[in-house]
């Protein structure tokens, strides 16, 4: 009798480490799927807000549009397999222009302060964010309306116009999430260049909000 009693409980805990097993697992799929996903930031499109090799987390936008400031995990124009990291600047009715690389919305020049030698923190409406400015003199663009269900996105680097600059207003369907923390950061690179052998971990970026 001991020896069956010993076995339906094994047979019982074998059971219910499976089924919790599987029911994690299920869980975790579902919350990947609908909710919540993580990216590696490979390019340098997005300095200073997010470092290549920086890790993130994105929170599904299945349900929402999303809204000026927001940096967004987006497909690419002309390669959807590719994935690109940009920040909505103009939302559907926005009148977005650039004169001599100042950044106008709505009439309005983006509002700016110098945050050291080389960033500059821009301000549209009651959303800021930094930016690397590129050179002033050469980005002048028409202005351009955002039309319905679209977004104007902007690479924070601004010398790098991959972007609505030469995209045009997205469709908002391929934002896939909005970016909104570090929870991991790697640097590959010696001061020189050289790629490491093994990577450095930035502790003082882990768990970072992205701005």
């Amino acid at each position: 009798m001991s020896t069956d009693a010993g076995k339906k409980q094994a047979d019982f805990v074998v059971r219910y480490a499976l089924q919790s097993f599987g029911l994690i697992l299920l869980i975790a799929v579902l919350v990947r799927i609908f909710f919540i996903s993580s990216y590696v930031m490979s390019g340098s499109a997005m300095l200073p807000s997010v470092w290549p090799g920086d890790f993130l987390v994105a929170t599904k936008m299945h349900m929402n549009e999303p809204v000026r400031g927001d940096v967004v995990i987006l497909r690419c124009p002309g390669s959807k397999e590719r994935v690109c990291l940009k920040r909505v600047v103009g939302i559907p009715g926005d009148r977005v222009e650039f004169k001599a690389g100042q950044l106008i919305v709505n009439g309005l020049p983006a509002r700016s302060r110098e945050l050291g030698s080389e960033f500059v923190q821009e301000k549209v409406g009651d959303a800021s964010w930094a930016i690397w400015p590129g050179d002033k003199s050469l980005d002048s663009k028409d202005p351009i309306i955002v039309p319905p269900a679209y977004v104007y996105v902007l690479n924070d680097k601004r010398a790098d116009e991959e972007d609505s600059r030469s995209w045009g207003p997205l469709p908002a369907d391929l934002v896939e999430g909005r970016a909104s923390r570090i929870w991991l950061s790697l640097d590959w690179f010696e001061k020189n260049g050289e790629v490491r052998a093994w990577p450095r971990v930035r502790w003082g970026r882990m768990l970072r909000g992205i701005d």
